[in-house]
């Protein structure tokens, strides 16, 4: 996998939420307060079937809303790579490596949503790829680091052996004197 610094990562533009996740947002907190005694799923239910409820007209609202979102994201993205000087088809090939990877160590399949998945994917997606990004980026810097240790190593290694030879070669110099 292609290294992006760690820098690079910390400022790389949150994908935007889709039409729901906005509605949801604006509606939690006062679905909450007349729903105390529900719990999170049966509150995202009671939401999701609001969401389905709402009129056409209502509803695009929340669509130009994330539209226009989509579109900041994209000006930031750019602006991002630019910043950095980064490849964007490294970056696509680093972010799909670390979606798969992530799919490896998914545990257990469960039945979900889309609203449940589109929210985990819009709010966890890219704090997870930051953090598996940033585990990746200290092993190949402890790796670098442990590289390079090694060969400091050896040069002092053969600076003795030079140093060695030299003490010997004095030796021998002085022996003949």
């Amino acid at each position: 996998m292609d290294y992006i610094s760690e820098d690079a990562m910390q400022h790389m533009p949150k994908k935007p939420q889709n039409a729901y996740m906005i509605y949801r947002g604006e509606v939690y907190d006062e679905v909450k307060k007349k729903n105390q005694e529900k719990s999170m799923t049966e509150l995202t239910q009671v939401i999701s079937q609001m969401w389905n409820d709402l009129d056409k007209k209502k509803k695009e609202k929340y669509e130009n809303e994330k539209e226009k979102a989509q579109n900041q994201y994209k000006k930031d993205y750019e602006a991002w790579i630019k910043k950095y000087k980064l490849d964007e088809e490294k970056v696509k090939t680093c972010l799909k490596e670390l979606k798969q990877e992530k799919k490896k160590h998914k545990k257990g399949s469960k039945k979900v949503t889309k609203a449940s998945k589109d929210d985990e994917e819009s709010e966890d997606e890219d704090e997870q790829r930051i953090q598996q990004i940033k585990n990746k980026n200290q092993k190949k810097d402890q790796k670098e680091t442990k590289e390079t240790k090694e060969k400091e190593k050896e040069k002092e290694k053969e600076k003795q052996k030079q140093n060695q030879k030299e003490k010997e070669k004095d030796q021998k110099g002085n022996k003949k004197k």
